[in-house]
């Protein structure tokens, strides 16, 4: 999702060679971005290459992305596919593994939830952990990114039906996985109430 005040340091960047707007733009993406490109290459130092690269052929090429619909979208891509070259250019490109980058954090849990939410987490990491690795991908763009199924489709190169798929194989494994768990969870959340 791009903000009103991101929406306006693109036009910047399209319309006035506006540098501040651009750095602006380069520490937004930076994160989710990065991320992307370290679950296929598997290098931070690689990782970080390929979203330099991106974001500089973005300033080069800045007056043409006045054409792009959706800028979000422009810039998963370039990535996905940047790192994909960097792949094939190492001869790597065989079978690609979406790593552990992408765990979901609780950050604000109570004292009463706190053993709980970690045990709660570790199902649901254990579950992520679990689905191929086209799924992992895909549940991380919704979930994490925040991207809409079209998006996502757009950036895999799949249909919409597709990423449907994939969110409701990894639902329904985190859902499962939550209620194979569910004595386990309760028992601990009573007996952190109880002695804390």
């Amino acid at each position: 999702m791009i903000t009103e005040d991101l929406q306006e340091a693109i036009r910047k960047v399209i319309f006035k060679d506006d540098q501040t707007a651009f750095e602006k733009i380069y520490k937004s993406y930076y994160n989710r971005l990065f991320r992307l490109a370290l679950s296929i290459v598997k290098s931070d130092e690689i990782a970080n290459e390929v979203y330099d690269d991106v974001m500089l052929n973005v300033w080069q090429k800045r007056r043409e992305l006045s054409h792009v619909n959706n800028f979000t979208v422009y810039l998963y891509v370039s990535v996905k596919n940047a790192s994909l070259r960097q792949l094939s250019k190492a001869g790597k490109i065989s079978y690609i593994h979406i790593d552990e980058h992408f765990d979901i954090r609780d950050t604000t849990p109570t004292i009463q939830e706190e053993l709980m939410s970690l045990e709660l987490l570790a199902i649901i990491n254990k579950s992520i952990a679990e689905l191929s690795p086209q799924c992992k991908l895909v549940f991380k763009l919704v979930k994490e990114d925040g991207l809409k199924y079209k998006e996502v489709a757009e950036i895999l190169n799949v249909t919409v039906k597709n990423v449907e798929y994939h969110m409701g194989n990894a639902l329904k494994k985190i859902s499962q996985n939550i209620a194979a768990n569910k004595k386990p969870l309760i028992h601990s959340a009573l007996k952190s109430i109880i002695f804390n």
